[in-house]
């Protein structure tokens, strides 16, 4: 394949992985060629070929002479989700403050900076709260240095998307749960300069879990 196929694949790739998460195409629903092709104006085979790695990613199904389909959630996926991520997130966490130097501390610091900051707006957007969010998360792992596991922690956190969603707009909208969240990120901060892994680790895992009981009461 060359580089422009390549590039217009991986695009292609990315938009529907985005959409699926998102919530664009419901978990179920059918995903008609004809009506990717005409969305994201490009021919069959890139559509074919993502929907292929959407199967390995388990966020599309295909069923015998019947097409693709977006994989369905269920309470038992969203714990299963949930608990591998918690795991990895506190692995990711107990490597990265073992190996982490400086520059990851001020990277650290930097992020909770500007989630503390926003979380206390008045008017909070919930993509630019998300952001923040990511990237506090994603500096306290980011000393790992392990491609491996990053590639598991992105893997979990996208099927955990489509779940997600259903419980951060009770979550960013609820003033009390707000700063609850809030102040488990300063704990955490707290806990990782100090390199207190074991503490760190269980603060992470039940952080990550949090979500769990609140999402099985949005399940539909």
């Amino acid at each position: 394949m060359d580089t422009s196929k390549q590039n217009t694949a991986s695009k292609i790739l990315d938009a529907l992985t985005s959409d699926i998460i998102q919530g664009v195409f419901p978990p179920g629903e059918k995903l008609q060629i004809k009506t990717l092709k005409d969305r994201y104006k490009v021919g069959t085979s890139p559509i074919r070929e993502a929907l292929s790695q959407l199967i390995a990613k388990d966020l599309v199904v295909s069923e015998n002479q019947k097409g693709f389909y977006v994989s369905n959630i269920s309470i038992d996926d969203l714990t299963d989700i949930y608990q591998a991520r918690s795991k990895i997130e506190g692995l990711c966490l107990d490597m990265a403050i073992k190996k982490g130097g400086d520059f990851w501390e001020s990277k650290i610091i930097a992020a909770s900076h500007l989630l503390a900051k926003y979380s206390k707006s008045e008017n909070i957007d919930m993509d630019e709260w998300q952001n923040r969010h990511f990237s506090f998360h994603e500096a306290l792992v980011s000393g790992c240095n392990s491609p491996r596991l990053f590639q598991i922690r992105q893997s979990l956190y996208e099927k955990s998307t489509r779940y997600r969603n259903l419980w951060l707009q009770e979550n960013v909208t609820n003033y009390e749960r707000l700063q609850a969240n809030q102040n488990e990120h300063v704990a955490l901060m707290v806990l990782v300069l100090e390199r207190d892994s074991i503490p760190a680790q269980k603060l992470i895992e039940a952080h990550i879990m949090t979500p769990v009981e609140i999402i099985k009461k949005n399940l539909p």
